[in-house]
C-alpha cells in the first residue's frame, strides 16, 4: 500500500497542471470582463461576435483575454499580457477583415486564468 501511495501522489501532482493550446479571439480583458460577467457555453454565437467586435484589444490594451470557440472566456497572466501586447505592437497579432483578433496560446489553466507560455497570430477565420 506504501508503494502504490508514493507512486499515486507524483502522478495526481504531474496530471492535475498540464499544457493546453487555444485557437481562439484575443479581447480586451478590462471590456470582456465587463460586458461579459460568467460567460456560459448556452450564450449564442451573435452575442459572442458582438462581444468580440465591442472589446477588441487595440494599442492601448494593457489586459487580455481569450474568448474560446465554446464562448468560454479566461484571462491571461501577466506575462501573457506583455507577450500580447508586444506581438500586438510588432504587427504580428493583428485584426482579420472582420477586426477579430484571432490567437493561439499555449499555456496551463489556472482558474480562469491562462498562464500563458506563448501566444501568437493565427491566421484561420471561423464563422
Amino acid at each position: 500500500m506504501k508503494t502504490f501511495a508514493k507512486l499515486a501522489i507524483p502522478l495526481v501532482i504531474v496530471t492535475g497542471s498540464y499544457a493546453e493550446n487555444w485557437n481562439a479571439k484575443l479581447l480586451d480583458a478590462n471590456c470582456a470582463n465587463k460586458n461579459w460577467p460568467g460567460a456560459t457555453q448556452t450564450s449564442s454565437k451573435k452575442s459572442r461576435e458582438q462581444l468580440a467586435k465591442t472589446c477588441a484589444p487595440s494599442a492601448s490594451t494593457t489586459a487580455y483575454a481569450i474568448e474560446t470557440s465554446d464562448g468560454k472566456i479566461y484571462n491571461l497572466d501577466s506575462a501573457g499580457n506583455t507577450k500580447a501586447a508586444s506581438e500586438m505592437q510588432s504587427g504580428a497579432i493583428k485584426p482579420d477583415k472582420d477586426g477579430d483578433v484571432h490567437v493561439t496560446v499555449a499555456g496551463t489553466l489556472q482558474g480562469d486564468t491562462v498562464k500563458t507560455d506563448s501566444i501568437s497570430g493565427h491566421a484561420a477565420h471561423r464563422k
